[in-house]
């Protein structure tokens, strides 16, 4: 049988690893033929079981890009979304196609991808309310460590609220925190101490770094939940990198 990965990027291209180590037999599309694996347009996938989609979730068309590749590939029993997603998507995909449509959203830094993806917990969803025996099995034998939720729209919200969101919060009180200090000219770090043994006993007092938030994961995000208040974050970061313009310009 073939797992195919939909998506060569950093996601994709780990899983792409991850299953290949694990001796699975590997496909990677990807629009960039460079980035394909074992894969050119004139060869037919045969014995396709798995198809894992790993295209960014903001994608135009996102939805319609998946139907015609599940119609496209024969054989095909299984679909798994790992990208980020609006909240709602993985039903709209379930509600157009018998087979099982599962969302199972990836977590870990990217510069440690693999090590973090073999050391977390894959959570798997579904709106089908029976999946089969042997679909939890093969998943368990692909990821090992699996903890199912209880519908798609779970686990999308908890990928972006849990995750990136969540991370993008502790950051922004960082940041204003880090505003303060300056402007009562104390030291950040200093006053940070404060939390250091509460942390360690409790573990709800984390001391983040007041960076500028960048990267593909926290802001953008926020437009996959379309929530006003989770703006906020937004807006906190770029208040932050106006203070920090403002603050290297008198420098």
């Amino acid at each position: 049988m073939t797992d195919i990965i939909l998506g060569m990027g950093e996601v994709g291209s780990t899983l792409f690893d991850l299953l290949s180590e694990r001796g699975f037999n590997c496909i990677g599309i990807d629009k960039e033929n460079e980035k394909c694996k074992n894969y050119s347009e004139n060869i037919s996938i045969e014995n396709s079981e798995y198809l894992h989609v790993c295209l960014p979730g903001e994608l135009n068309k996102f939805e319609e890009i998946i139907a015609d590749w599940i119609k496209k590939i024969k054989d095909l029993q299984v679909v798994i979304i790992h990208s980020t997603v609006r909240p709602g998507t993985t039903k709209i995909l379930q509600n157009k196609f018998e087979i099982p449509i599962l969302f199972s959203p990836i977590r870990g830094v990217h510069r440690r991808f693999l090590d973090d993806i073999k050391k977390y917990t894959k959570f798997i969803s579904s709106d089908k309310k029976e999946i089969n025996l042997k679909i939890k099995l093969d998943l368990e034998k692909r990821f090992q460590k699996i903890q199912w939720m209880s519908t798609t729209k779970t686990a999308e919200l908890a990928k972006i609220l849990v995750d990136t969101t969540y991370y993008g919060w502790l950051i922004n009180y960082a940041q204003i925190t880090k505003m303060i200090c300056d402007k009562e000219k104390i030291d950040f770090d200093e006053m940070w101490k404060f939390a250091d043994e509460i942390h360690e006993n409790l573990g709800n007092r984390p001391k983040m770094y007041p960076g500028i938030i960048g990267g593909h994961c926290v802001i953008p995000n926020l437009s996959l939940a379309k929530y006003d208040n989770l703006d906020t974050i937004k807006k906190i970061n770029e208040m932050y990198k106006n203070f920090i313009d403002i603050k290297n310009s008198g420098d």
